[in-house]
Parts: C-alpha cells; structure tokens; sequence
C-alpha cells in the first residue's frame, strides 16, 4: 500500500480530533476520533477516490463537516452542528462549482491538449488488410459460447482488441458474475480468457484456461482490480484496464494513469501506464514513452473521446459552445437499433471510437467528425495513435457519417425485410482510393448475418453475406455463367452457389427467430 495513502488516511482521522468551541480548539471525545479512523479508512477504501486537488478538498471538507455534527451532540454545542452543516454544503456544492469554473475558465486549454493536426488529403494508415468485420457483441456471442464447464462461476466480459499472431482478435477476458460467485471462488480465479478473430466472423473462438486469474474488474475486496492499482497509485486518476497479452504470449492488464493538468482540476494528462499480472498482482509502473514495446494501446478510449469532445466544443472558448457554435465538431461513433412494432429504428448514442490496425504496424482511434444539427453528412474523420497520442483530423466534407451509412444499410432491403436484423461498428477504409464504409449486420443475440458498404462520397449502398461479395458488388465484378456445353464446374460457379447457400441459411435463421 502506498505511504501517501496512508499518510492521507491520517490526516483525514486528525480532523476529528479537535472541535471548534468559543472560537478555541479543544481536544474531542476518543470515541469520536476512533469513529474518525474507521470512517475515513471505510470512504477510501470503499470510493478509491484519486488523491488529486479536487477529492482531496472534498475529502478532508466531508471528513471536517462529519467531525463537528457528530461532536455536537456528544458534547451538546450547537454551534458545532451549525458549522459542521456549512462545511458539508460548500463541500458538496462548492466543489463541483470549482471544477466547473475551472472549465469555463480553461476551456481553451483543454481543447489545445490534444494538439490535432489538420490535413486535407485522405489517410493510407487505415489497413485494409486487417478489416474489422467482428463486432464487439458478436465476439462476446461467439466467446460466450466456448465457457463451457467455467459458466458456474464466470462469464465473458468487456473484449479488447489486440493485433496477434499478424491478425487483429478480441481478447475476452472471464470474470465473475455476481458478488457471491466473485467471494466464493476468489481462491480459484477466473480461469483464461477466449481469442476471438476480430476479422473472421466464422472463425471457431480459442479458450485458453487454466490460468488462476484472482485481479480483475469483477473481482472484490483486495482482488478488485482497480483497487489493487489503487492501493500502489492513488494519487493517480485511473483509466479503464485493457487486456492484452505480452511478448510471451501471458495475460496482463494494461492501465493508464493519469494527473490533471490545469489548475490541478482538469485537464487529465497521461503520465503512466501500470501492467498488471493477473494471477500474481504483481504491478509494474512506467512513465509514459518507456513501456515495454508488446504494449499496444496506451491512449484508452475514454480520454481519447474525452480530448475530442474538448477539442471540437472548446476551441473557440467556452461561450462559443453554446452560443454561437461557431466551427463547433462533433465526434459521432455510436449507433444502436431498437426493435419495435413498427420494426427497426435507428439511433446515435454517445460518441465513440473504433481501433483499426494502421498500416505502419500501429493502431489507431478512428471516428468520424460532424457538426452540429441531424444531417448524416460528416466534416472529416480524425486517426490517434494509440502509442503517443499524435491525433490527425482529415477534412472530408459531405461525405456521409457513420450514422448516415449505417441508416443506408439498416434499410437496405435485404436488412429491412429480415426481422431482428441490425448494423454494428460502423468504420471507415480507404479501398481503391475511395473512402468506403464496412458495417457488420447482425441478429440480436450476435451472430453475423451480412456485411454492409456505403461508399462515403455518394451514399451507394451494397449488402453481402461475405466482405468479398460486397466488394464484388460494389466493384461491379460478377462471373460469366456458362453456356449449356460447358462441361465442368468452375470454381466461380461454385463461388456463386456458396454465395447463394449463406444467403439462404441467413434468410432461414432470421425466419426462424420471428
């Protein structure tokens, strides 16, 4: 545990020592200052609050404000109850009211953190070798599916892509269901974790289990995950982990760390990354630029939608972001359907970012870029190393968004006319010098039944049931059928009849789920 945690965890217990009384500090009641220490130990341990400016304030002010409303009624003062109750309402109101002049004050500055650079020629970074056509809800079906004898105790979570073995996967990680399962069997751990192709939806998923996996996001007391960080690192605000696998091929966490950087109140900033090792706990710090080179994502994808939101509100200051909105951007990202009577309807959530696998061996953040309003059009579309940081927005106006494209596949025919259908993880790819949109088409429980394409420049639509039938559409190539005297079987013919057979198998499976 670290010694600033404890040091913090004293002075937090040395505000129910003394009690204001007659303008004079006078000694408080030893049950009172045992009452302080469980308190104060209770709050950290339970909230693990970054020990940055603003928790500490909040911190010390509740723990103060708590001191002298317990302290009146032991000792009858009631002015201790009076100061006590002010104390806790700056605390609860002051505080969030600092944090929000400081990001009305600095609005500017946060927008200048990311440093995006802005270029007008389209991107080659984005590999089309290495296309994603598993979704993330697909990968946890498929993953799902492999537990096995493990589904007593554990259950897929939260997947991770990574690039492996010159493939990009999803690393699902296993991890308990419940509170009691998480207590019963922390002795045990949670077993491995299951492989899933990230660009093969078909591909039969690998479980690799046997490891005593005891530190995850599930887990509970000294085996939660985020509080085993914690407890090394707390006065460091704390990303979500990823899972990722190292040079040798075993499981780590990978979680950045983070400090404030305007004011000591906004503005996170990374400055480290701590690998953890699942089964040991054992935790390994490094500054950011040191970490081992089998690392392959640093930025996580909250702060990177974090900077892109600063970036595309707060550019021309705080005012111009609600009045005004003047070169205001968005980024857009997420795109969810809902099944209803009147069937399918589409909608934007949240703004979110995809990884896709660079062509110089790196990975990127990728969304699309739009201003405000409800068009479907896009302004550009921004790429971030996942390494350092390096955020590049590329201008491409009026193309279509990927909630333009996704409407466009969603109501395609062959997607409309299937009950339960719907588009997932819309991203964008550079193929024969087009921009073009790839977005999965799936059933409600996962399971990928087609592929869509929207070319970004002009809105054409193509479905598929495989990534080389909507290029072939797209691309307008169709083999010649044969004439009455061809007496053997090409191997286009028996493309085509393959071709023929998904689509019937999709049809089928969608029929027999209504």
């Amino acid at each position: 545990m670290s010694i600033f945690l404890i040091v913090f965890w004293f002075i937090m217990t040395a505000f129910w020592t003394v009690r204001i009384e007659d303008r004079t500090l006078k000694f408080n009641h030893p049950g009172l200052i045992a009452l302080g220490a469980i308190f104060s130990g209770a709050a950290l341990y339970l909230r693990t609050p970054a020990l940055v400016l603003v928790n500490v304030l909040l911190y010390l002010a509740v723990s103060l404000a708590v001191s002298g409303i317990a302290a009146s009624y032991v000792h009858g003062a009631e002015k201790m109850r009076v100061v006590g109750g002010t104390i806790l309402t700056l605390a609860i109101l002051g505080i969030p009211m600092l944090t929000t002049g400081a990001e009305v004050i600095g609005a500017q500055d946060l927008a200048a953190i990311p440093q995006v650079k802005t270029v007008d020629n389209a991107t080659d970074l984005i590999s089309t070798n290495h296309i994603r056509l598993t979704s993330a809800k697909t990968a946890l079906w498929r993953a799902d599916k492999v537990i096995g004898n493990l589904g007593y105790k554990v259950g897929v979570f939260t997947p991770d892509v990574q690039f492996l073995r010159g493939e990009l996967v999803w690393l699902v990680p296993l991890d308990y269901t419940t509170l009691d399962k998480a207590l019963i069997y922390a002795g045990e751990g949670t077993d491995g974790y299951v492989i899933v192709s990230s660009e093969n939806p078909k591909a039969e998923p690998e479980r690799v289990i046997g490891l005593q996996m005891h530190y995850t996001p599930h887990a509970i007391l000294e085996y939660d995950l985020t509080r085993h960080i914690w407890e090394d690192y707390p006065t460091y605000v704390i990303h979500q982990p990823v899972f990722q696998l190292d040079e040798e091929g075993n499981p780590r966490w990978v979680t950045l760390l983070s400090r404030p950087a305007l004011y000591g109140i906004i503005g996170e900033t990374p400055e480290g990354i701590v690998v953890t090792d699942p089964v040991t706990g054992t935790n390994e710090f490094f500054d950011i630029g040191t970490q081992p080179a089998w690392i392959q994502r640093v930025y996580d994808e909250d702060l990177t939608e974090t900077y892109l939101g600063w970036w595309g509100t707060y550019s021309d200051g705080w005012i111009n972001s609600w009045w005004g909105q003047r070169n205001l951007k968005y980024p857009t990202g997420e795109v969810y359907v809902e099944h209803g009577e009147a069937g399918a309807t589409l909608s934007s959530g949240d703004p979110d970012v995809y990884l896709v696998q660079g062509t110089d061996g790196n990975q990127y953040w990728f969304t699309a870029i739009t201003t405000p309003g409800k068009d479907s059009s896009m302004v550009g579309y921004v790429l971030c190393d996942v390494q350092d940081g390096t955020f590049t927005f590329y201008n491409a106006p009026g193309y279509y968004n990927d909630f333009g494209a996704a409407a466009n596949v969603q109501q395609h025919q062959k997607v409309a006319m299937a009950t339960g259908l719907e588009v997932v993880q819309p991203i964008m790819y550079v193929l024969d010098g087009q921009e073009v949109w790839i977005i999965p088409v799936i059933s409600q429980t996962g399971e990928m039944m087609e592929i869509g394409l929207v070319v970004a420049h002009g809105g054409e639509t193509f479905v598929g049931t495989s990534l080389d039938d909507v290029l072939s559409q797209w691309r307008g190539i169709s083999g010649e059928t044969p004439g009455p005297d061809d007496g053997e079987v090409t191997v286009q013919e028996i493309e085509e009849i393959r071709k023929l057979l998904d689509r019937l198998e999709a049809r089928l499976k969608a029929q027999n789920r209504t």
